[in-house]
């Protein structure tokens, strides 16, 4: 019941937070602030340590490491207000999106990159899947509300992140007549969102990661072939028509940074194609952004092919597991026969065969 007042408490104030006159323009920014320096690490597909976030770079693919959840919330007058809730607000930083999390509720955030930090003019999406039951959806609806009103929609704004590195830990200190170490316990990162005159304060805790089978798979192996779908089942395992038609093949390729030091994939049917960024986490975890595309005008089947693509892999997060098998690829006995299968966190399942990647 206490926590139930307290979520009351939270979504009832930062609703009325957003009527409130702007009075400390810019004050957030010296709020919480930390000169502590770390640096930059780039974590890549099969590395399992803690990255070192930096302050001077949102390095998405190490921020995704971290579970964010709300601790604090600074409105524009600057006061602090501390947050305990349960379940609390948590945070997913994805490539081109970000994800805040309540309870089974989803809400997300479509931008234009970490480097301009412009979102886009869609504003906030609530995402609920069908197994999703909210225990309280009155909160669910505030918070929905809440984030709509600091990322409006049909109007281009500007957000952005920054790392807030621990404090150095004080060394610990022996007391002889207790005969024992007291020592300070160590703080986690925090991750500041400033957007408008507001500053909401999440704190990190390292994700954990699940165990993996199979080959290993890296950024550099998923680059080295073409992958062509070879089977694609919705989450009740029928097939999924648009995507299984053998004259319309679709294939996906991963390609080596071009700016940014951003990872791209792309998917076409011969068609416009679409893609986005995306990462690898180290248990095999893929998460897609989004990249603008061409709009040429296709066969009906093709666009119908792309379409369910664009719906099914543009900000997506999927499993990935890897099967290497014992006979000859079909394509080329010189070749290795892999099968990538792709579980999407919506439910549906692709499976890619590997085939020689093309060069231009």
């Amino acid at each position: 019941m206490l926590n139930h007042l307290i979520l009351k408490r939270l979504t009832l104030s930062l609703l009325l937070a957003v009527s409130l006159p702007v009075a400390l323009i810019g004050c957030q920014s010296n709020i919480a602030k930390d000169n502590s320096t770390s640096a930059n690490s780039m974590v890549t597909g099969s590395s399992t340590s803690a990255p070192i976030l930096s302050e001077q770079v949102i390095n998405v693919e190490s921020v995704n490491r971290f579970d964010w959840k709300l601790v604090r919330w600074i409105d524009n007058q600057g006061i602090v207000n501390d947050l305990d809730t349960v379940p609390p607000l948590m945070l997913d930083v994805r490539p081109s999106n970000l994800v805040f999390k309540y309870d089974c509720q989803r809400y997300r955030l479509n931008h234009d990159g970490y480097h301009g930090y412009t979102y886009s003019s869609y504003g906030v999406t609530a995402v609920t899947q069908p197994s999703c039951l909210i225990t309280d959806k009155q909160a669910a609806s505030n918070i929905f509300k809440y984030l709509d009103q600091l990322f409006p929609k049909y109007s281009r704004g500007h957000f952005n992140l920054r790392i807030i590195s621990p404090s150095p830990q004080t060394p610990s200190k022996s007391f002889s007549f207790l005969n024992k170490l007291i020592s300070t316990k160590p703080k986690p990162y925090e991750l500041a969102l400033n957007v408008q005159d507001k500053q909401l304060i999440f704190e990190g805790t390292l994700k954990s990661l699940q165990p993996v089978t199979g080959p290993p798979i890296t950024y550099d192996f998923l680059k080295e072939y073409q992958w062509r779908l070879v089977s694609a089942v919705n989450s009740n395992k029928n097939t999924i028509v648009e995507l299984s038609r053998p004259d319309f093949p679709v294939t996906a390729y991963f390609a080596y940074p071009l700016y940014n030091d951003e990872h791209h994939v792309g998917f076409n049917s011969d068609c416009n194609g679409v893609g986005g960024s995306y990462i690898l986490t180290p248990d095999n975890k893929l998460l897609i952004g989004s990249s603008p595309q061409t709009m040429m005008g296709c066969s009906p089947k093709r666009e119908a092919a792309e379409d369910k693509i664009r719906e099914l892999e543009q900000l997506s997060k999927s499993q990935l597991t890897l099967q290497r098998l014992a006979n000859a690829n079909p394509d080329s006995s010189s070749l290795p026969y892999y099968l990538l299968t792709q579980k999407l966190e919506t439910g549906e399942t692709l499976i890619w065969k590997n085939e020689v990647k093309k060069t231009l």
